[in-house]
């Protein structure tokens, strides 16, 4: 595993979403209370920045046509109004160490 840090723990409050991008990979950084989750930054149903997007009770919400997936894996709890399924966000592995949020793209 090799870890990149991306941000200091308390650069982000609960509820916020950040871009962050490591080599050609862009990542979307979330923030839920205490935990952190890192996903593919753009939504699987028409390429949307999910940066723009919210989180609500825990779930992620493209603000486009609202497609909602579940942070901690990246699975879709539903597709985006009027569209068929969608695939899942990639979802990476994420640790706090030292005040400093890390991610592994792997």
């Amino acid at each position: 595993m090799t870890w990149y840090k991306v941000l200091k723990q308390d650069a982000m409050k609960d509820g916020d979403l950040f871009k962050s991008k490591i080599g050609n990979n862009e990542l979307l950084i979330i923030r839920e209370k205490d935990k952190f989750y890192a996903t593919s930054l753009y939504c699987t149903h028409e390429q949307y920045d999910l940066s723009e997007g919210f989180l609500d009770n825990g779930n992620l919400i493209c603000p486009n046509h609202f497609a909602t997936f579940d942070p901690e894996d990246g699975s879709v709890v539903s597709p985006p109004e009027s569209a068929g399924d969608i695939g899942p966000l990639k979802s990476y592995k994420v640790k706090v160490e030292n005040g400093d949020v890390m991610v592994d793209i792997a």
